[in-house]
């Protein structure tokens, strides 16, 4: 009954049926690049299974415990596993052998339950990852599970690298170290012992009005259900029993209304496009922080006046342009336009870039990751039509010689 059912997202089809597993499955994990699928089970195995070539049995990674999530590196030469034992454990994709393992049942330790006998420093036993993801580089990985905890450990020197709490919420169980005494009798917790003298032995059926008066005495565990980094490495996003929360490096997402004015408003923007004020017109327009509004300014500047407007922007926007710039042009289709205005907020601010790179290295990977995607699109098509090319400049060369 444990099987894995791969689907055409397109068509709807079932195209397999994956069997193998003996035990509940916990997690997959697609490679990015290859036709690969990585299954991790209750039955302590990982297997490695091709979708496009179906021979010969999967590759096996058998561990000690159960494992319950797995994880590939962005470039896809490494897998991560996490079993109910709190280790990490890191693959090699293409042999299949164990490289190194991270023990992080005391990291993520922490937290005492209204009914756990034992205090948060010597209760470990159930506390491990189910969630685990790598880095934009692949440097690091960032894991949670049935913890307050989430830790990022550094692959290579396997290394705790920070742990953060995700919720200090006193309703929520797990979250207290140690327990008020007082809610401590010698049979355990007060609020688990019953203190009718007979058991109800009264059907407790959902939905049903009698034998239920709805009262619960069950408190919500604090844990984390999956974790995620983005893609630029700056930031990485947790969902917890509270909701979704979202980590960053960078402070640009904090609205800062101090150097707002009665002046710098939509209607200024427009005036001062019309008055041909370009620069003035940018700077209102990142101040403001609004799409539509920089984009029209930056397609509405001159080709020419390009150079001057980049000198008037400040070091305070100088990463939200950036920013702007990188995002429309991703798809754009004034390429000329937009790599003009790279180039000159290289030339006008690099040095101050290179000094501050840690500043402004988002930005900037944001900016060279869509002038890398046209780049390969153009030299595609180069590539597709090089012949075309040359017949063509041998025939205008043909017919110069002649008019000659």
């Amino acid at each position: 009954p444990f099987h894995i059912y791969t689907w055409n997202v397109q068509s709807g089809k079932l195209l397999d049926i994956l069997t193998g597993h003996v035990g509940p499955i916990s997690s997959l994990s697609f490679h990015p690049t290859r036709g690969t699928l990585c299954s991790a089970s209750w039955d302590g195995n990982v297997k490695m299974w091709d979708l496009y070539k179906r021979e010969g049995e999967p590759e096996n990674m058998k561990h000690a415990q159960d494992v319950v999530c797995c994880a590939f590196r962005p470039d896809g030469a490494q897998v991560c596993t996490g079993t109910i034992g709190g280790l990490l454990s890191i693959w090699d994709v293409d042999n299949g052998k164990l490289l190194f393992e991270i023990d992080g049942k005391r990291d993520i330790a922490g937290g005492r339950k209204i009914n756990d006998r034992m205090t948060s420093d010597n209760n470990a036993a159930s506390r491990y990852f189910t969630s685990v993801c790598y880095s934009a580089d692949g440097s690091c990985i960032l894991a949670g599970g049935n913890s307050k905890y989430i830790c990022i450990y550094e692959v290579s020197q396997q290394i705790l690298v920070k742990k953060f709490q995700i919720s200090f919420n006193r309703s929520l169980d797990g979250v207290l170290d140690e327990l008020n005494s007082k809610s401590l009798a010698d049979g355990g917790p007060v609020d688990d012992i019953d203190s009718a003298d007979e058991a109800d032995f009264s059907a407790n059926i959902p939905g049903a009005k009698r034998g239920d008066d709805g009262s619960r005495k069950s408190r919500v565990e604090v844990m984390t259900s999956q974790v995620a980094f983005s893609s630029t490495g700056r930031e990485w996003a947790a969902v917890s029993n509270e909701g979704l929360h979202i980590y960053s490096l960078d402070d640009d997402m904090i609205f800062d209304p101090i150097t707002l004015t009665e002046e710098i408003t939509p209607g200024a923007v427009q005036s001062n496009l019309l008055a041909g004020n370009h620069s003035v017109a940018l700077l209102i327009s990142l101040h403001l922080n609004e799409f539509t509004l920089v984009k029209q300014v930056l397609e509405e500047t001159p080709y020419n006046s390009i150079p001057h407007v980049v000198k008037t922007v400040g070091q305070e926007h100088l990463d939200r342009l950036l920013q702007y710039v990188a995002k429309i042009m991703s798809d754009s289709p004034h390429l000329e336009f937009y790599t003009q205005w790279c180039l000159e907020l290289l030339q006008c601010h690099g040095t101050y870039m290179e000094k501050h790179r840690s500043v402004y290295m988002r930005a900037f990977r944001a900016m060279h990751r869509s002038i890398q995607i046209h780049h390969n699109e153009l030299r595609k098509v180069c590539d597709e039509n090089k012949y075309m090319l040359h017949v063509m400049e041998d025939q205008s060369q043909l017919v110069l010689d002649r008019s000659a």
